[in-house]
């Protein structure tokens, strides 16, 4: 519910250098989001 970059950690022990998986969210509004979709789709099929 909140907007910003969030970082976090690999939870799971999923391979080598695991202690090295750095994660990185960028949470936006529903119209930012909506806008970057269609933005998407539209390249997508103009390809």
């Amino acid at each position: 519910k909140r907007e910003g970059v969030f970082y976090g950690q690999c939870s799971e022990i999923c391979g080598v250098n695991h202690g090295f998986m750095p994660i990185v969210v960028e949470a936006v509004s529903l119209e930012d989001y909506l806008i970057w979709l269609k933005n998407k789709i539209n390249f997508d099929f103009n390809i």
